[in-house]
């Protein structure tokens, strides 16, 4: 008890002590770490009462090295709570506040020196040094925000009647398009009346051209039906309407590989699992296999060849399907729908048929519809064009430009940056790229994204996500740090992280002369 009361009274000593000190120093006298906001709080007449209110203690209590309060408040000038505050006064530079736990620790923390008092060497008080350095700092960055706010209040202005020339634009377009819409309607009705006539007219020419196709191909299949039952008749030996195995063995057409004779193969090939082959299943099946051999056999059919390829011999499989494949595209010809209306695809089909030569008021009834469908063509094309730029302008006002437009002029503008390696690219709110100075495609850093800055300071970051994906990594993100500048223009690249970089920009956009006055006002020198 008598060893407590004797601490008690040796740190109400050096509170006495402190406290004189820190008064030479300050015309309110007030407990060593404690600010002036905050010296009141402390009154020497009375007892202190911790912040949160819970404990009252003897004001001798008041940084005695002994934690009483559960907030610390009581050790503001020790470090004996971990929760306390060290208010380093600083005179001549600016104020801080510390962690109570940095007290005689051994760390100049406060340029006054005050928070290392209890050492054995005291630190050397360094705040007029700094503060003439923070005024000459200030001054500058007062003088830059002051110029360059002059340029921002141009790009303001700019900015503004950037919007209101795109919002007339956008109200103009919104009318062009009501009219294209008009036109396009009117166009469309001239098109399909005329399409009615001219597909009347040339109705006749297409029934006859059908059935000039009809007979044609009932004459190519007659004549098919007689080529294939002359070599029907020809290979059908005993003349028994069957083809036989024993038969075709020794026709040399049927040997498809050349080797002398026709093995089970050749003959399954051509004749299936069946052991013989009538005239009817000889037309269908077995003939459009064969003809091309016997062709290339008579020099009749020869396979295209392949540019810059040499001559090769064609496989009868292939020769078969080129046939097929002429007789597949005839067959679609043939089952074509003549009734449907002329349409922009058939444009081409359209220009054949003007080829063909039809009397002279049929040619006037399709060169009147193909007009039309060119001019209904136009019309559509017209009202793309003007939606696509609706989009755009409409995209453009939807952007966030900063509270006054002041960075509306800067969208679009490209700025590069190069270091050693590579060549760095930001299109400011588009994209921002890299490329390697010893060749290659660029890589994207990221598409614009947001602001990003913190509360009040909004518009001091931009972000730009979604780039390139890294090898086994994710996309690649930029972040766009932004500060007052005379000139637009980037600072530096660095990539603190893995495919996470980082720009530092300076713009005109930024110097806020208000935002420099404040916090030159607010410095405590």
């Amino acid at each position: 008890m008598i060893l407590s009361s004797y601490n008690r009274l040796m740190h109400l000593l050096a509170f006495i002590i402190c406290s004189f000190l820190l008064c030479a120093h300050s015309d309110v006298p007030r407990p060593r770490g404690v600010s002036l906001s905050k010296a009141s709080l402390y009154s020497p007449t009375k007892d202190f009462t911790c912040f949160d209110g819970t404990v009252t203690i003897p004001f001798s209590y008041v940084n005695d090295d002994y934690c009483d309060c559960f907030d610390g408040s009581d050790e503001p000038g020790t470090s004996a709570c971990l929760n306390a505050v060290f208010h380093c006064t600083n005179a001549g530079h600016r104020p801080q506040n510390i962690p109570s736990s940095r007290v005689n620790d051994g760390v100049c923390d406060c340029c006054d020196g005050t928070d290392e008092y209890a050492g054995p060497d005291a630190c050397p008080n360094t705040c007029e040094e700094l503060g003439r350095e923070a005024r000459a700092e200030a001054l500058r960055l007062a003088e830059l925000h002051k110029e360059g706010s002059q340029i921002r209040l141009e790009l303001i202005e700019k900015g503004n009647k950037r919007r209101s020339e795109m919002a007339e634009q956008l109200a103009q377009l919104d009318k062009d398009k009501s009219e294209a819409e008009t036109i396009k309607a009117e166009k469309e009705a001239i098109k399909n009346e005329l399409e009615l006539k001219e597909n009347e007219a040339l109705k006749v020419y297409r029934e006859a051209e059908e059935q000039e196709k009809q007979k044609k191909a009932e004459e190519e299949n007659q004549q098919t039906i007689k080529d294939a039952t002359e070599q029907f008749n020809r290979f059908d030996s005993n003349q028994d309407g069957q083809l036989s195995v024993e038969e075709i063995k020794v026709v040399n057409v049927f040997d498809k590989n050349k080797d002398g004779e026709v093995d089970q193969e050749e003959y399954q090939h051509f004749f299936g699992e069946s052991e013989n082959v009538n005239l009817k299943s000889f037309i269908s099946t077995t003939w459009p296999m064969l003809k091309p051999l016997l062709m290339m056999e008579q020099g009749m059919f020869k396979p295209a060849e392949e540019e810059h390829e040499s001559v090769r011999e064609t496989d009868a499989d292939d020769l078969s399907r080129e046939l097929e494949n002429e007789d597949l595209e005839g067959a679609e010809d043939e089952n074509m729908d003549d009734s449907d209306l002329p349409h922009e695809e058939d444009d081409l089909d359209l220009e054949q048929d003007h080829a063909k030569g039809y009397d002279e008021e049929t040619q006037t009834l399709v060169n009147e519809a193909t007009e039309a469908r060119r001019q209904f063509t136009d019309a559509e094309r017209a009202i793309r064009e003007i939606e696509s730029s609706i989009q755009n302008i409409q995209q453009n006002l939807e952007k966030d430009y900063g509270l006054q437009q002041e960075f509306a002029t800067l969208d679009g503008e490209c700025f590069e940056y190069e270091d050693k390696e590579y060549i760095y690219k930001l299109c400011m709110f588009q994209k921002m790229t890299q490329k390697s100075k010893n060749g290659g495609s660029e890589v994207g850093l990221g598409n614009w994204g947001e602001w990003g800055g913190e509360e009040n300071k909004k518009y001091s970051v931009m972000k730009y996500t979604n780039g390139l994906a890294c090898w086994n990594g994710p996309n690649r993100i930029t972040t766009v740090n932004i500060h007052c500048g005379l000139e637009t223009k980037m600072l530096s690249v660095t990539e603190p992280f893995r495919c996470e970089y980082k720009v530092e920009l300076s713009t005109p956009a930024a110097c806020d002369n208000n935002v420099s006055q404040t916090h030159t006002a607010h410095d405590e020198l």
